[in-house]
């Protein structure tokens, strides 16, 4: 799939956008990814997309730069990973607000998306992952949701699922290492049972054909880009497009 990589910003934030060719001539899906300031973005979003692109209806892929990882996609404050570590800030909530008052109303304005929640996604891997879970219950700008190995062991964060309900409507993709709950730390060894409860919630909120969870092989940043890709051809391939969108 051919396309583009433009920049602009928001206030300080650096925004990268990859364009379908498509979006030339149709209006396209939208998906915001919780990537690190240090990724290769201008590498990742083309290869992501043009795999995309074979199967899938194509979609513009946002990524807004982060001031910081533990601050950015850590829901509240909370204790560190591990001792002598700084603790988690909590700066999520201050991210998700940009995104949805500034960023997303910049990109609807400037490229052919279809606005609606149920046509945006977040995604995200690690800390990412949990921020863009923890985003489709805080913001109604998003009606789908990737969480790979997403930090769900994070202090209270299963707690705060089981105290509400999924918004109706939403599609969530889970996918985690086999390997991930075998370590000694005793923070990650709760992902596999976080995981497990997040998912059986979740599917009994929106029903099974509205969540999936898959297990991968491997552990925490095995494949992390074709898990990536199997999470948005899993969610956006079963999007309904209105008549004549990604036709």
């Amino acid at each position: 799939m051919k396309g583009s990589v433009e920049h602009f910003s928001v206030g300080t934030k650096r925004v990268a956008v990859y364009l379908p060719e498509q979006a030339a001539s149709q209006r396209v899906p939208a998906i915001y990814l919780n990537l690190a300031k240090e990724e290769n973005w201008e590498g990742f979003l083309p290869a992501l997309a043009r795999e995309m692109g074979r199967r899938i209806c194509p979609a513009l892929l946002i990524v807004v730069e982060p001031t910081d990882w533990d601050f950015d996609f850590s829901p509240w404050p909370a204790p560190p990973l591990r001792p002598g570590q700084p603790p988690f800030p909590g700066g999520a909530d201050a991210r998700i607000r940009l995104m949805e008052e500034k960023v997303k109303p910049a990109v609807d304005a400037r490229y052919p998306t279809l606005p609606e929640p149920e046509n945006t996604g977040i995604f995200g891997y690690s800390l990412g992952g949990l921020a863009a879970l923890y985003a489709l219950y805080t913001s109604q700008a998003f009606g789908m949701a990737g969480c790979l190995s997403g930090s769900l062991w994070y202090e209270g964060f299963v707690d705060f699922l089981r105290a509400r309900q999924a918004p109706a409507g939403a599609r969530i993709y889970l996918s985690l290492g086999r390997k991930e709950e075998r370590s000694r730390n005793p923070y990650l060894s709760r992902i596999g049972a976080c995981y497990q409860e997040a998912h059986e919630l979740l599917r009994r909120q929106l029903g099974e054909e509205r969540v999936r969870l898959v297990m991968h092989d491997g552990g925490h940043a095995t494949e992390v880009d074709r898990r990536m890709l199997a999470g948005l051809m899993a969610l956006l391939g079963e999007m309904r497009a209105a008549p004549g969108d990604c036709s």
